[in-house]
């Protein structure tokens, strides 16, 4: 037996449309605003904020504590995005390839494979000391190392240059420019 007040229905209840009333199901708001509308097919639309304990479609699931969606998954914790990265709650992240990006900003002072002719003093940019650069001196070669400098190609000039001002070569180090090859020191020439 169902019960229907102002504000509820209950018990066992069905309901159904006459044929040929465009074969939906609506419910309406106090202002005779439609809110919530269920069509012959199954699809439940609904107007305004929606809340549940879980949302599920497939393999994507929404629920209170993250987002998991098609190998992303958001629990409040690390975060691999299919195989190629990992975003973690720390802020840090690791990628696998290549990244690219408009810009990238911060310290790249740990980078590696970038080569910089000299540091500036300040990473503030359009700063005085932005504009201003320091660079090594000297560099020593140890005991036990040995260092070959050859450039045989000739799209460079058989030319290798260095900023340093200064080569210091230890006892039992060895430092060899091949026949052919010109090497130039102190290139941007701030060294006396």
């Amino acid at each position: 037996m169902s019960q229907i007040s102002l504000k509820s229905i209950s018990g066992i209840t069905s309901i159904t449309t006459p044929s040929g009333v465009d074969n939906r199901f609506s419910l309406y708001n106090f202002d005779s605003t439609e809110r919530l509308v269920l069509d012959h097919s199954g699809n439940l639309n609904i107007s305004g904020v929606s809340s549940a304990t879980n949302f599920k479609t497939g393999s994507t699931n929404v629920h209170s504590v993250g987002v998991e969606a098609a190998g992303i998954n958001v629990l409040g914790a690390d975060t691999p995005i299919g195989a190629g990265a990992t975003i973690y709650n720390s802020g840090a992240a690791v990628f696998t390839g290549v990244v690219t990006a408009t810009q990238f900003k911060g310290d790249g002072s740990n980078l590696t494979g970038v080569s910089g002719f000299a540091t500036a003093m300040s990473n503030t940019p359009n700063t005085f000391l932005n504009e201003c650069f320091k660079t090594t001196q000297a560099f020593t070669i140890p005991n036990g190392t040995q260092v070959d400098i050859t450039n045989n190609e000739t799209t460079s000039g058989k030319t290798v240059f260095t900023r340093l001002g200064q080569i210091n070569v230890a006892t039992g180090g060895t430092f060899h420019v091949s026949a052919g090859t010109t090497f130039m020191m102190n290139v941007l020439g701030v060294f006396p």
